[in-house]
């Protein structure tokens, strides 16, 4: 084979590889292309006669090299829900100038059902080879076989590579075995230290790393799923290490310009292993060393919580702890394969994640076989009674290389499945005088057998008020007072629910229901020709289409129905303090406190931010928000009333300068801003004339950037 390809006369052919992501409206994909460096490295170390292999993030770079270097002999794009159309785009353009270049896919956006898998290779029939699973070792046998026969695409596919999927000629489908996972991860090159990722740290991109591969949980939405991931498979500590001091010094110098200071990790269940202490005790050198990471986006483990706690702890508050339960109800559970999760640990987590100052999360999928209002509804109170601080709560997006997505069991639990376009992922592009429009479309299911239109509308109406109401402490101090009472807040949850709110929030309200439904398109062709048609990617860059509905309609919120956001929050918390025959005078007038001050503390943020508001107080809120243990409401009454000033930082004026700039002060302006920053580290500060405001208090750091417009 070597002799062979020697005398090939494509002996060094141009290989590019794509991560693509959407930039035009904001970077959709923010993270450095780790997978495609580490495919791009491994590929390399085996086949040395190669030339470097070019990768690409950002369409923008692929059409500038396109035009400056004409086409390669091989151009791959990794495929995700977030890059699919544009990748094929991309690849009708590319065949229509150079039809002998080589097109291949990989990555976990393909179907588990080889019906369905020969569907989508006839109907992208340009895609020459798809890749499935891991990568790594199959696309090091596609090269070598493409030199070997002279790019005779027809005759490597008759040779059954495997994991290499593809469609002969004359209609018959290679759908070949996959191929072995590598064990040892650390034999594939980091594509940080041999430099390969270097163009990346641009501070906008997140830096991604992983540990480990694989889950041992067969959850049916999830792509890891499916058996072939059951077995972990891991990277040596030594690599890990010095990948994150690498990588450390990198964010160091991008924080000191003012970019992002975050880290993804790609693992499934970080903190699970015995293993992460170690990784975890390596970033806390590098916290030390480089100041880096302060934020780091993970889904922690699904079991061995005192190991996540402990993980946790060395890390610091750079951890938020994820209890991501997705249904609690045992009938769901059973239809998705997830009963051998702990529940009730996960369930644990939040209270632990209290006790040691620990953020936490956790995320519900409104939708899964088997689910209802009833059950989705229990869920929630479960997970808000458990002390999660926040819950992301998403509808049933079904992934191709789910077991979910296959035909039998669509038609087993009657989904009825509606196409929406998805958030960010749209834009358009120009190279050699041509325009490539494209979005991403995905699939969600909004009913089945068990859950109506109806009560799907009502389970989204809720989720509204969760994000107002709850997620990021609007009303902290009235959540603290209500556990200070073993009152519930769920109940509280359900008071607002019921209650008749004023014209402003009952407007937005029924503008978000409104807008849930008219996203929603029953047939994804005639989706993507609207897509297609002049002006309309422009209406979704300019913010007038394809919002996160969440976010758009909780920045309309908290910036246009203040008065009837606190009203309803008042009179949800007299209700509940009735019921249990605990309204009185001071209570009242505790409450009354509480609201007017969280009510001072989100006004004009985003408007008219160099004005301050005073008002005066016979409680210190603050002090009660602040002390870890909570006494009695009259261990905070002041001597004698103080005058409160409500006030925004300098540095928080800067960051709130800076994103108005970028995105603008418009509703939808403000939900991107609210997709980018944790909105509570954006409050205004109570301050009595006596006390300056604190040290810490006037910083706003990279470490409140998160990913909060995931969630929809």
């Amino acid at each position: 084979m070597v002799d062979s390809i020697q005398k090939n006369t494509k002996l060094n052919p141009k290989i590019w590889i794509s991560d693509l992501t959407y930039t035009q409206q904001t970077v959709a994909s923010d993270t450095i292309p780790m997978a495609i460096g580490c495919l791009a490295s491994y590929t390399e170390k085996k086949l040395p006669w190669i030339k470097p292999i070019k990768i690409f993030k950002y369409p923008e770079k692929l059409c500038s090299l396109i035009e400056s270097e004409g086409f390669p002999d091989i151009i791959c794009f990794a495929n995700y829900v977030w890059n699919f159309n544009l990748s094929y785009e991309f690849t009708k353009f590319v065949k229509k100038k150079s039809p002998k270049t080589v097109v291949v896919f990989g990555g976990p956006n393909y179907p588990v059902v080889e019906q369905e898998q020969i569907s989508l290779l006839k109907s992208k029939n340009l895609i020459d080879f798809y890749i499935v699973k891991e990568g790594e070792i199959p696309f090091v046998d596609l090269v070598k076989e493409l030199v070997s026969k002279n790019f005779d695409i027809e005759k490597v596919k008759k040779l059954r590579i495997p994991s290499v999927h593809s469609i002969l000629q004359n209609g018959e489908a290679i759908l070949t075995e996959p191929a072995e996972r590598i064990k040892n991860l650390s034999e594939i090159p980091s594509p940080y230290l041999d430099g390969r990722l270097d163009e990346f740290f641009d501070g906008k991109l997140m830096p991604l790393v992983q540990t480990n591969r694989g889950c041992p949980f067969t959850c049916t939405f999830c792509v890891e799923g499916v058996g072939y991931y059951n077995k972990i498979n891991k990277y040596c500590h030594d690599k890990i290490s010095k990948e994150l001091d690498y990588i450390g010094k990198k964010m160091k110098s991008i924080r000191e310009k003012g970019g992002r200071n975050d880290l993804f990790i790609a693992d499934s269940n970080f903190g699970m292993y015995k293993e992460d202490i170690e990784v975890a005790k390596e970033l806390a050198k590098t916290q030390k060393n480089y100041g880096w990471p302060n934020y780091i986006n993970v889904a922690t483990g699904k079991n061995v919580k005192h190991r996540i706690l402990e993980t946790s702890k060395i890390i610091g508050g750079a951890l938020r702890l994820s209890g991501s339960v997705q249904s609690l109800d045992p009938k769901v559970q059973e239809n998705i394969k997830r009963k051998n999760i702990n529940a009730q640990g996960l369930m644990d987590l939040a209270l632990s994640a209290s006790e040691i100052g620990a953020n936490s999360y956790s995320e519900i999928i409104l939708g899964l076989p088997g689910d209802s209002k009833e059950a989705h509804f229990n869920t929630i109170k479960t997970v808000i009674e458990a002390g999660f601080n926040n819950l992301y709560l998403f509808q049933l997006m079904i992934l191709p290389g789910s077991e979910m997505a296959t035909v039998d069991s669509i038609k087993k639990y009657q989904m009825n499945i509606q196409h929406r376009v998805l958030a960010r992922c749209y834009g358009d592009f120009s190279v050699l005088g041509e325009k490539i429009v494209s979005a991403e479309i995905e699939p969600i299911c909004v009913a089945l057998n068990t859950l109506s239109y109806d009560d799907y509308l009502a389970c989204r109406s809720l989720h509204l008020i969760i994000n107002v109401f709850y997620n990021d402490g609007i009303f902290s101090s009235l959540l603290k007072f209500l556990k200070l009472n073993n009152l519930s807040i769920w109940r509280w949850i359900e008071k607002i629910k019921d209650l008749k709110a004023g014209p402003d929030y009952s407007k937005i309200s029924n503008l978000f229901i409104e807008a849930t439904k008219n996203e929603l398109w029953k047939n994804s062709n005639d989706l993507w020709n609207f897509v297609k048609k002049d002006g309309t990617v422009k209406r979704y860059i300019d913010g007038e289409l394809g919002n996160n509905l969440l976010i758009t309609h909780k920045s309309m919120a908290i910036t246009k129905a203040t008065d009837d956001l606190s009203d309803l929050a008042y009179r949800a918390t007299l209700e509940i303090l009735k019921e249990n025959s605990l309204d009185s005078l001071e209570n009242d007038k505790f409450v009354s406190e509480c609201i007017r001050y969280h009510k001072n503390s989100i006004s004009n943020i985003f408007s008219d931010f160099d004005d301050i508001s005073k008002s005066s107080f016979s409680y210190d809120i603050k002090k009660f928000l602040d002390d870890k243990k909570s006494n009695e409401i009259s261990f905070y009454k002041f001597d004698k009333n103080q005058e409160i000033s409500f006030i925004l930082s300098d540095d928080q004026k800067q960051v709130i300068k800076n994103f108005t700039r970028m995105f603008g002060s418009s509703d939808q302006g403000i939900s991107k801003i609210l997709s980018r920053v944790f909105i509570k580290k954006l409050y205004r500060h109570g301050v009595s004339a006596n006390l300056p405001l604190s040290k810490n208090e006037s910083i706003v750091t990279e470490k409140n950037v998160s990913i909060t417009g995931l969630q929809n």
